[in-house]
């Protein structure tokens, strides 16, 4: 009796598990689902897109002006004093307050180059720098 039970929860199983897509008789299917793994840019709608880029070109065409005084005579910027001279924290002060994620989606989108390594600190070339935020901002 309890070896018929056994044979039946089985074949019940395998059933279940085949029309899961499952050949070896798992319960539990380890595909992967349909849907992508990153989900941040799903959960943004492009109004909100189209304001955080709004808000990139303001917050850099507003002070790329400071970031080229205070930057006279040297020919590299270090990442981090780029985003405290263009206020890059100041887009989303609660997600990113140090804005490197700003100066990052500049990067990865190919509006900046990437910086160089110079003694364990990524550096701006500063001339590259101040061309290509000022292309990207629209400033003349």
């Amino acid at each position: 009796m309890k070896t018929r039970l056994i044979t039946i929860h089985k074949n019940i199983n395998q059933a279940l598990t085949t029309k899961r897509g499952n050949k070896m008789g798992y319960a539990v299917s380890y595909k992967r689902s349909g849907r992508p793994t990153s989900r941040r840019a799903k959960r943004q709608s492009p109004a909100n897109k189209a304001q955080r880029t709004k808000d990139m070109k303001n917050a850099i065409r507003w002070n790329v002006a400071q970031l080229e005084h205070d930057t006279t005579g040297t020919d590299s910027i270090e990442r981090g004093m780029v985003c405290k001279l263009l206020h890059l924290g100041k887009i989303a002060p609660t997600a990113d307050p140090t804005g490197d994620h700003v100066l990052q989606q500049l990067i990865s989108e190919g509006y900046v180059q990437r910086p160089r390594k110079r003694a364990g600190v990524q550096v701006f070339d500063r001339a590259d720098l101040l061309t290509s935020l000022k292309a990207y901002a629209g400033v003349c």
